[in-house]
């Protein structure tokens, strides 16, 4: 029990929530909905119009499932009508799902909770989990990849492999051509570097590894 209670303590204290927080905002008011998004940074809190430079107005749109838009309505000279939902840019843009839903997802993604628990947990079907999930990984691996540094040195492991990360269009059900990663990760040090590779001959493999890993590594690969 007491470990239960040191790790919500740990989540919160790292700015993570319960999932009853979570569900709170999925059965509140959309407006508040929109203020913890923006408490969080998961959304933009303010749009300038790209027609006068002017700050956009949040409207309330009772038609839309975020009950929000940002707006900016001008008559007369240079008038003009522009419309931008307040997902844009960001991690909820394309979803299907509420703002909650894909919080609560990606919350129970982040757990390592199985496909069938999902289904259940949120009424959605496995083809959206499946899509969902590969959206999410397929982020990490992105930031991943943009992140990469050079690791290694005499005295440090570096281990390196390779896999390939199937896209799939988001909430589609469609499968679609996928990347093969090739990266590594240094011992100790979790530090770790990934590319996406047009091939995976000998020569590209130990290109990309001369690139990233310092000369004098220990090098460890199934590949």
């Amino acid at each position: 029990m007491s470990s239960r209670v040191d790790h919500r303590a740990a989540e919160m204290q790292a700015g993570l929530f319960y999932l009853s927080f979570l569900y709170g905002l999925k059965n509140g008011p959309k407006r508040d909905v929109i203020d913890s998004c923006m408490k969080m940074d998961l959304i933009a809190k303010e749009y300038v119009c790209p027609a006068c430079d002017e700050k956009m107005e949040l409207n309330e749109c009772s038609t839309l499932e975020d009950g929000f838009i940002w707006c900016c309505r001008k008559y007369g000279q240079n008038a003009h009508h522009i419309k931008r939902s307040v997902r844009k840019g960001s991690w909820f843009e394309c979803s299907h799902l509420s703002k909650p839903e894909v919080l609560i997802f990606t919350y129970l993604w982040v757990k390592k909770t199985s496909n069938e628990w999902i289904v259940d947990e949120m009424n959605v079907s496995e083809p959206t989990v499946v899509d969902c999930k590969s959206f999410c990984r397929e982020v990490c691996v992105d930031m991943i990849i943009r992140g990469s540094k050079k690791l290694g040195g005499v005295g440090h492991v570096v281990e390196i492999d390779e896999s390939k990360f199937g896209k799939r269009k988001y909430h589609k059900g469609k499968r679609v051509e996928g990347k093969w990663v090739f990266g590594g990760i240094e011992r100790g040090s979790k530090e770790s570097f990934f590319c996406v590779v047009e091939d995976r001959t000998a020569e590209t493999l130990i290109e990309i590894t001369k690139k990233y890993v310092e000369p004098g590594t220990t090098v460890l690969s199934d590949c």
